[in-house]
């Protein structure tokens, strides 16, 4: 009996590492093809996709309650066509990751394992990825913040919010990328 208390300290310092250190990496388990990451490896390499940890821990909070399996840096959806997944990264760069962003569409090529890619939407200037996230919205009916027009989204579509600032959504139309501000 008196290894009891010896085998609890064990027990608890094995646990209680492997417990906290385990955060919501939503972002690990939406990996991109290999020919998808492979693209982005290669034409951006002083960029990564925007990650949790990369979120001031409000956001980080305000994330995980509206999207409890997203990654703030990647979309998966029917964006383009119906029967064809399109894959959306939220880009920043690497050392300084609230400094610039680069939205790019991802679209795999027609013949083998090879993408190729858009930028949707982009800036450089200093803290404009600051609580900047991206997600999927189903499709249906949207108003811009002031209520003045409303589109009919037949796809997917993407969502670029600055979270609790303002939010823009992006929808494939007439074969190409419209927007339409829906909070301010």
């Amino acid at each position: 009996m008196r290894f009891w208390p010896y085998s609890f300290v064990i027990a608890i310092s094995v646990l209680v590492p492997s417990c906290s250190g385990q955060t919501h990496d939503s972002c690990r388990a939406k990996r991109l093809p290999p020919g998808g990451a492979a693209f982005l490896g290669d034409r951006y390499p002083g960029w990564r996709i925007k990650n949790m940890s990369d979120l001031i821990s409000g956001d980080r909070a305000l994330w995980a309650k509206a999207h409890p399996k997203g990654c703030p840096g990647i979309a998966i959806g029917h964006f383009e066509q119906s029967n064809f997944l399109t894959y959306v990264v939220l880009m920043v760069p690497k050392p300084r990751p609230t400094h610039g962003f680069k939205i790019l569409i991802l679209k795999k090529l027609p013949s083998g394992n090879n993408y190729t890619g858009q930028v949707l939407d982009q800036s450089d200037g200093e803290y404009s990825a600051s609580g900047l996230v991206i997600a999927k919205a189903p499709p249906g009916k949207y108003s811009d913040f002031e209520g003045t027009a409303q589109v009919q989204v037949n796809l997917d579509a993407i969502l670029v919010e600055w979270i609790e600032k303002a939010s823009v959504l992006y929808y494939w139309e007439n074969g190409k990328y419209r927007k339409v501000q829906t909070s301010d």
